[in-house]
């Protein structure tokens, strides 16, 4: 029963009551997709997440040494590939090599720093009609035993 003396509050309930129950029902409106700002050769040495090509990427293969994991990483829209380092200690190195027949054409890499996270990646190689593989080399380890690599994709 609504109150002679209080119409405003009655009122002002009701808008409240039916804009939260519109908010609820509303459809969510996902993000548009951006657009990868390269292509092929025009990715080498940039970075996947900037240059969005992490957006459509796949793991290719993993490598495992010692705990650490190496990833061929690659996109599809961009025609590029990257390597990714999980559990990288400092002094790891983790590198991306793009070969045609054999012949190397491109290599990116970087060194796992104390203040780097769980994980690192390399900047970008190009890969259309090319082959590229991910590789992790660990310092701590003997020089017979401290690469690990994926295979060629």
């Amino acid at each position: 029963m609504m109150s002679k003396g209080h119409p405003a509050v009655s009122l002002a309930a009701v808008l409240v009551t039916a804009a939260a129950a519109t908010a609820v029902s509303a459809p969510v409106q996902a993000a548009p997709k951006a657009a990868p700002t390269c292509y092929a050769t025009t990715c080498y040495g940039l970075d996947p997440i900037a240059s969005h090509c992490v957006d459509d990427a796949v793991t290719i293969d993993d490598a495992v040494l010692d705990g650490r994991i190496v990833r061929l990483r690659y996109s599809a829209e961009c025609r590029a590939a990257w390597a990714q380092l999980w559990f990288g200690k400092p002094g790891d190195r983790a590198y991306v090599r793009s070969e045609d027949n054999g012949k190397l054409v491109a290599v990116q890499s970087i060194t796992v720093t104390p203040w780097d996270g769980n994980s690192v990646y390399t900047p970008m190689v190009n890969d259309k009609g090319l082959k590229a593989k991910a590789c992790s080399e660990l310092p701590s380890l003997p020089p017979d035993s401290d690469t690990a690599c994926t295979i060629f994709y």
